[in-house]
């Protein structure tokens, strides 16, 4: 198996593997956008390879697959990034519903003591 073909394959493995988890509603489509983009962009570089010389040549870069780790690793900082946001932002709901609950059950209490 050359590396070309490799690589297909495993483009093809985590498309694959992304849209089964879609279907049974183990990942979220927004988040699967991503890791298709990913798998999308293995296939595309698999496919052409040469692609990965041309960008170099045109950043200036003289190593190609130093392109690649940094891709790499400027796509992992921006999926870090955005999961952080949603992280503040489910964290900021729930402190939200936990004061509302304790509002609500404080009501509760009220209606309890003014009933009896």
């Amino acid at each position: 198996m050359t590396m070309n073909s490799f690589f297909v394959t495993l483009g093809l493995l985590v498309a694959v593997t992304i849209l089964v988890l879609i279907r049974r509603d183990r990942l979220v489509v927004m988040h699967s956008i991503w890791w298709l983009i990913i798998a999308a962009v293995v296939l595309l570089l698999a496919l052409f390879p040469e692609l990965v010389d041309l960008a170099a040549r045109k950043v200036g870069i003289t190593y190609p697959p130093s392109l690649l780790f940094m891709f790499a690793i400027l796509v992992v900082l921006i999926k870090l990034l955005m999961s952080d946001i949603d992280r503040s932002h489910d964290r900021r709901r729930l402190l939200l519903m936990a004061q509302r609950l304790a509002l609500l059950e404080s009501k509760i209490e009220q209606n309890k003591k003014f009933e009896q």
